[in-house]
């Protein structure tokens, strides 16, 4: 499974609620191929990783080993005073457009890979984005709901205000004829949904799901909320069409984590 390149949000270069400095940083090189097409504005790259650090740059397209410095690694405290560590990262990149007016059926990127995990005293890690492998497609957004009430708190009363996603799509085509992609995105409570790709214009839906990826979500764990119980998948193009029929969709729930329990992608390696 090849890893597309999706995101919506809305951040800063950095955010990240911590009370200590961080150890040391790592870097990333980057290597861009041509823009599908002759509209080439620097492409956003955006970094994901533990208690909501979020590392946002941009690069330049049919360039080769871009290095993007200063990233976030080591020990943190959060402002709870819990203590973590950031080594982890998910990497999403927005669709291509043919235009600054023109978002209609835009460009989904690869990128490999679409996670790391940095190690060492400097740690760097090469990052490959290809827009020219994958087949244009149209894309509906599926909103989602932070104030879903379960158990009379919702996540966002619990400061659970954005979370990566991963979408995979089992017959995203390829140019060459093969089917299958999968990549990262971010859903937020002030606008960051997931997007559903259609082959026509609102026709002919592809078959995707959506998992949360709550191993960097520092005090809480994150479900999707469904008619058969909590999930951590959904299908997504099932609930893109629930939504014509007027039917809540997405809706989150947040979980306190056990003070002792710190995540996977939030732990040293």
């Amino acid at each position: 499974m090849k890893h597309l390149l999706w995101v919506s949000i809305a951040c800063m270069l950095l955010t990240a609620p911590v009370c200590a400095e961080y150890g040391q940083t790592g870097l990333i090189n980057v290597n861009v191929g041509d823009s599908p097409t002759g509209y080439t504005p620097p492409q956003p790259v955006t970094l994901f990783g533990c208690n909501n650090t979020v590392f946002k740059s941009s690069v330049s397209w049919g360039t080769k080993n871009q290095v993007v410095g200063d990233i976030p690694y080591g020990h943190a405290i959060s402002d709870s005073g819990k203590p973590y560590f950031i080594s982890q990262y998910y990497v999403a990149s927005p669709p291509a457009y043919r235009g600054p007016d023109n978002k209609q059926y835009p460009f989904i990127g690869l990128v490999t890979p679409d996670r790391f995990i940095f190690k060492g005293e400097r740690p760097a890690q090469i990052v490959d984005l290809d827009y020219r492998i994958l087949r244009p497609t149209y894309l509906k957004d599926v909103p989602v709901d932070f104030n879903f009430k379960y158990n009379n708190k919702t996540c966002n009363e619990q400061k659970v205000t954005a979370i990566p996603i991963n979408t995979e799509c089992k017959n995203f085509p390829w140019n060459i004829g093969a089917l299958g992609a999968s990549g990262i995105g971010q859903l937020s409570h002030d606008g960051g949904r997931a997007f559903l790709p259609f082959l026509g214009d609102n026709v002919d839906p592809l078959q995707c799901n959506v998992t949360l990826l709550d191993d960097v979500v520092l005090a809480h764990e994150v479900y999707f909320y469904s008619a058969e119980g909590l999930t951590k998948t959904i299908n997504l193009t099932a609930l893109e069409g629930a939504s014509k029929k007027g039917e809540n969709i997405m809706n989150l729930v947040c979980m306190p984590r056990a003070a002792d329990d710190t995540p996977a992608g939030c732990a040293a390696p």
